[in-house]
């Protein structure tokens, strides 16, 4: 049961890392009227944030994935090739989650 819900917390934080990425995205897309650039700059500066928070969120619910997997249900073989799939989608997530917040930063900062 615990393994559903890390499973489930860690799937939810991405998918709010990506709605945090893409407020701030479609924020910085609008022509706001003047007296609005304050309210704006706060505004996506705090889901910049959120979107850290949910960045954490996803590594230590990935951490408690870790120490939940379960191994050999399959195979040796079946298990070796999961792993080795594994470490190429966490090596693509830091990839698409470094660029995207360092993206989001520069949207927010610049």
């Amino acid at each position: 049961m615990i393994k559903i819900i890390i499973a489930y917390i860690h799937d939810f934080a991405s998918a709010l890392w990506v709605a945090a990425m893409l407020a701030v995205y479609w924020t910085t897309r609008i022509a706001a009227p003047s007296g609005l650039d304050e309210f704006l700059f706060q505004f996506k500066k705090d889901f910049f944030y959120f979107g850290l928070i949910c960045l954490a969120i996803v590594m230590v619910t990935g951490a408690g994935r870790t120490f939940t997997y379960s191994s050999g249900q399959f195979g040796d073989n079946a298990e070796d090739t999961k792993k080795k799939i594994l470490i190429i989608k966490h090596i693509i997530g830091f990839v698409i989650y470094g660029l995207g917040t360092y993206w989001q930063y520069l949207m927010v900062f610049n």
